[in-house]
Order: structure tokens, then C-alpha cells, then sequence
């Protein structure tokens, strides 16, 4: 019986600093009995994408050693393919990782690619690229630009930046087609949801499942600043579908005319065309699970 190759790219600046134990941590828990692998270094900003274009034929799984940057780079190289996606997250919010339960240590996400046990999911088209989990335009792209530009990372940074960027930033009109229907609308930001959270267990789209073919779009419209801690409790318990600035659609072809080109897509920030263009792509990427 042939072993599964496996391939591991490691992002060495991923936000934790966890990325520098993998090796070890690899060889004493995978099981090489049954997998045979490599290990690979991203060396600049979309290395992984040309690494995974090149790798995809010659392994059986490519694991993603980083945050959710890392996860798209490899895993929108995978899509449609016999190849599977694994993901070891070390990244400051793993959304991906968080909602398919994958886990957070690295141990145990090895042990989790031991057992080869896949699943298959939707992924997003958007313009020319693919998103697993979130892109989002408005306020949280702009705080995704200024976050990226940061020296510190973590849950920390990300919430002082968005706390002091508040007060500056004032909604803008959305030109919005959703399936055939068209309509525009003002808000602070608009979410597009493949999963149910940005990382860090902020839940934007709750009702967001990975195989039910549909994206979410989560129109949050500016709040008086009294409601932040109720805006803070529920989008951190899964209940944020229900604050009173939010309103939740969903579709399967949608196109958006944003008021500003400031974008992130799975967390990284891109400067978009005039219009953005979201399909969804069912079932279209094998994906390691526990």
C-alpha cells in the first residue's frame, strides 16, 4: 500500500510565531507509517500560491502552515483538484480552521492529518480570486489595510485600530444586485461569508454553513456608540444576526458597487475593481477535517 504524500507550506512570519516548532513537532507526531512528506518555506508575500500551483499534481494533501492568508493562497490553488487541503493554524485569527473545528495547537492539528479524514466545501469567487471564508468591504476592509500595516499583530492591535478608526469613518452607498434583484443601500460594511467567522470566534455570519451553496451578506449600518458592547456580546456568541444595525441576506450570484476600492479577502487587504463579482463554487475544494 502506497503512502500519502503529503506537502507542508510553512509561512515563517505567520502571526503567532508557532510555525518555528512545526518541523520538530512533525516528526515526532505525524504518522509516517502510513504518510510521507515534505517541507517547504514561502520565502515572500504569494510565494505559497506558486508553490501549491506547482505541487498540486505531485501530492496527495498540501497542508497550509500559517493564518487564513496562508489557507487561501494554498487552498484557492486547489480548487476543482484531487488535491486536499489540510491547514495547521498559526495565524492571528483562523477563522477557517476555527469553524471546521480544526485544532488551534499544533499537536493535535497533526493528529488531525493523521487520520485523512476529508470533507468537501464551497468556496467563493470573487473578481479574478476565491475567498474559503470572509471578504468584506467598507469599514473592516479599511481596518484590514490598516492592521496589515501594523508592527504588532494579534486580537489586541486589531481592536484598537478598529476602536479608534470609528470615529473617523462615515458609511457609504452600496449599488448591490443579489441574484437578479438590485438595490442600493448606506452601510459601514459589507461582509461576504463562506464560513461563520472573520477568526478570534467573531461570528458575522452564524447561520453560514460550508456545503449549503448560498453566500451570506452581512450589511451592518453605523451604531451610536452605546451599543458596542451589545454589538462585542453578540458577535462573540453567535447571536449578532440578531443586533438591530444588522441585516442578513443571502444569494448565489451577487454583484456590488462599493464607494471606496479598499477590500480584504480571507483577512489580506486588495484594492478592488469598481465592481465586485461574487459566485459561489459548490463543493469545489477537499478539505482535511477532525
Amino acid at each position: 500500500m502506497s503512502k500519502t504524500k503529503v506537502l507542508f507550506i510553512i509561512n515563517p512570519i505567520s502571526g503567532t510565531g508557532k510555525q518555528k516548532i512545526v518541523e520538530k513537532l512533525l516528526e515526532k507526531h505525524l504518522n509516517t507509517q502510513y504518510i510521507e512528506y515534505d517541507i517547504t518555506y514561502t520565502e515572500r508575500a504569494k510565494h505559497a500560491i506558486e508553490i501549491a500551483k506547482k505541487a498540486k499534481d505531485k501530492y496527495d494533501i498540501i497542508t497550509a502552515v500559517g493564518g487564513d492568508g496562508s489557507v487561501n493562497e494554498v487552498g484557492s490553488q486547489l480548487i476543482g483538484s484531487n488535491t486536499t487541503l489540510a491547514i495547521i493554524p498559526v495565524g492571528s485569527g483562523n477563522g477557517l480552521a476555527r469553524h471546521l473545528k480544526i485544532p488551534l495547537t499544533i499537536k493535535n492539528a497533526i493528529e488531525t492529518i493523521n487520520n485523512l479524514k476529508k470533507t468537501t466545501i464551497d468556496v467563493v469567487k470573487i473578481n479574478d480570486g476565491y475567498f474559503l471564508g470572509t471578504a468584506g468591504s467598507g469599514f473592516d476592509a479599511r481596518i484590514g489595510w490598516l492592521f496589515s500595516q501594523a508592527k504588532k499583530r494579534g486580537f489586541w492591535t486589531y481592536f484598537k485600530i478598529t476602536v479608534k478608526e470609528y470615529f473617523n469613518y462615515n458609511e457609504g452607498i452600496y449599488d448591490i444586485t443579489i441574484d437578479g434583484k438590485k438595490f442600493n443601500t448606506k452601510a459601514l460594511l459589507i461582509t461576504f461569508a463562506n464560513s461563520n467567522q472573520y477568526g478570534n470566534n467573531a461570528y458575522i455570519s452564524p447561520n453560514s454553513k460550508l456545503d449549503d451553496g448560498l453566500i451570506r451578506i452581512i450589511i451592518l449600518k453605523k451604531f451610536p456608540l452605546l451599543y458596542s458592547l451589545n454589538f462585542a456580546y453578540k458577535l462573540f456568541n453567535k447571536k449578532i444576526n440578531t443586533f438591530r444595525y444588522i441585516n442578513e441576506l443571502k444569494g448565489k450570484n451577487i454583484t456590488i458597487i462599493p464607494p471606496e476600492k479598499e477590500l480584504h479577502i480571507d483577512g489580506e487587504p486588495v484594492l478592488t475593481e469598481n465592481e465586485i463579482n461574487l459566485s459561489i463554487q459548490p463543493l469545489s475544494l477537499k478539505i482535511i477535517t477532525p
